[in-house]
């Protein structure tokens, strides 16, 4: 069995890292958070090499993570949560050779078992339901600290409960975890209800450059560059404005389109009624959940969404 496997790792190893993936969100940030805590409890030294700059949806949870800035041992292992490839994963400043025994840990159907040892599972909602099961497996304590980052992993991936990945073990889980200490009502406010101002005109943009096709059924929403500069804002402070867009009557596909710069666009695909809008993402070499992926468009803005829209029209058969 696959957790067999990994405690045996983790149990030989002393110096382990755990690493997240590129463009960080809750899931990825708590879930790598809570096994680092939870490894330090068993004696390990365990660091996270975290993004120099927390996305400020989590920076909540940035007082509970330690730096790979403070960690100058030999590494004995590696292990990946939440990244569906090895091309995904944030090594921050940590240079990975490749010799180092890698465990990776997921939830993406599409995952590509790039570790040494594979644990993937996409019957799970989120890798914080994976890293609950690991962490109690190992017979640490979860601390209110830990279940609070697996609080906002979870969460967050099946949005606040309401996703269709959502199922009775997460609710399971998610009692338990706040049984041992999770505050709903503060990790919701701290998530959901706490934008920045930039934030708030991000939103703006988005709605205001909103555009709709197939009579509603689809619907695309852009933070382009020329706006982000007006207003003084960055496309990497944009988790959860994609939300807005699938709270539209009548609307199955909605995407959040994100001028990286002139020649690169990133986009973000939510779906539902059984439309599976991976199929769109891994077209274009992304990836993700059935209803909610992502990928990055090499070529300006107008390209990318014509070619998204093309897709989209097929997988709908229209």
């Amino acid at each position: 069995m696959k957790l067999e496997q990994i405690k045996k790792l983790i149990d030989r190893s002393e110096n382990i890292i755990v690493v997240s993936h590129i463009e960080s969100d809750g899931d990825s940030l708590g879930s790598a958070i809570a096994l680092q805590l939870a490894l330090k409890k068993m004696g390990k030294k365990s660091f996270v090499p975290a993004p120099d700059k927390f996305p400020n949806r989590y920076r909540f949870l940035e007082k509970y993570a330690e730096r790979w800035g403070y960690f100058k041992d030999t590494i004995d292992l590696v292990i990946a949560v939440d990244c569906s490839t090895g091309e995904r994963i944030d090594w921050g400043n940590f240079k990975y050779d490749g010799k180092i025994p890698l465990v990776n840990i997921d939830h993406h159907d599409g995952n590509t078992n790039f570790g040494n040892v594979n644990w993937v599972d996409p019957s799970a909602a989120a890798a914080g339901e994976m890293i609950y099961e690991l962490i109690r497996s190992i017979g640490v304590r979860i601390d209110e600290n830990m279940a609070s980052a697996l609080y906002v992993a979870i969460m967050t991936d099946t949005g606040r409960f309401s996703f269709g990945n959502t199922t009775a073990k997460t609710f399971a889980i998610a009692s338990a975890l706040v049984e041992l200490g999770a505050d709903p009502k503060f990790l919701t406010t701290e998530t959901y209800f706490k934008f920045s101002e930039e934030y708030f005109r991000n939103i703006g943009i988005a709605l205001f450059n909103s555009r709709s096709y197939l009579n509603g059924r689809v619907l695309f929403l852009t933070l382009d560059r020329a706006s982000m500069h007006s207003f003084s804002t960055s496309h990497e402070n944009s988790e959860g404005i994609i939300d807005f867009a699938m709270a539209v009557q009548n609307v199955d596909v909605a995407v959040l389109f994100k001028e990286i710069s002139k020649n690169k666009v990133h986009a973000s695909m939510r779906s539902r009624r059984g439309i599976e809008i991976s199929e769109v993402a891994k077209y274009f070499g992304g990836g993700g959940h059935p209803n909610a992926a992502g990928c990055t468009i090499d070529g300006n803005l107008a390209v990318a969404q014509e070619g998204v829209l093309n897709r989209i029209k097929l997988l709908l058969g229209v």
